[in-house]
């Protein structure tokens, strides 16, 4: 089984990572590196978009469990024009949960179900202890034997970190980080300000 502690290899991987992007944060605005990859990336919306936004974000963020509630308030608006996709970025020392929230969420994603339990985690009103993340699971009626196994052996680390690292490359600065039309959004989340951002890229594609 795997170790839920901090000393676990999956959370050392990622306090090494986390702290080696608070030494090299980038404060200037910078470009989606890699660029959307449909084939590995998470995506929903049009697929013939006016507007792509990316999300980079952890699950254990206060500031993203809003970020979620009012994008999916503001989804509507865009239907047909928004292309929405998110990218892991787990802050864990400061979210010890994020982490292994990110992997159920993928775990979810290999039987086809990501964006139900990405929406189940955000909705949560529980701590996402490891529990937690089985019933939703289960709620979603995955197959458990296959999700229990893919988390104790780490299947998915590998992804999340990949999604890390591009957004230390992209010059996320925190959580949530937007990215409109591969641009990084320079300004702390609001959610009229994204609206604003979102209907100046739609009129001026």
């Amino acid at each position: 089984m795997r170790d839920n502690s901090l000393t676990s290899h999956a959370d050392q991987e990622l306090y090494v990572a986390n702290h080696e992007w608070r030494h090299k944060i980038a404060s200037h605005g910078g470009g989606l590196r890699p660029h959307l990859d449909p084939s590995r990336d998470h995506v929903r919306g049009s697929d013939h978009p006016t507007v792509t936004l990316v999300e980079y974000g952890d699950y254990q963020s206060p500031a993203c469990v809003t970020a979620a509630r009012e994008l999916a308030e503001l989804r509507p608006s865009f239907e047909g024009q928004l292309r929405f996709v998110f990218r892991h970025f787990p802050i864990g020392d400061a979210h010890p949960l994020a982490l292994h929230a990110a992997e159920a969420a993928e775990a979810a994603g290999a039987q086809d179900r990501f964006w139900e339990m990405h929406d189940l985690i955000y909705r949560s009103d529980q701590t996402l202890e490891p529990a937690l993340l089985r019933k939703l699971a289960k709620t979603l009626g995955l197959d458990l034997e296959r999700f229990d196994s893919e988390l104790a052996d780490e299947t998915h680390l590998r992804h999340i970190m990949e999604d890390f690292q591009s957004g230390v490359d992209s010059g996320v600065n925190g959580t949530p980080t937007f990215f409109i039309n591969e641009r990084r959004l320079d300004w702390d989340f609001d959610i009229e300000t994204l609206k604003a951002a979102l209907e100046h890229a739609s009129r001026t594609q």
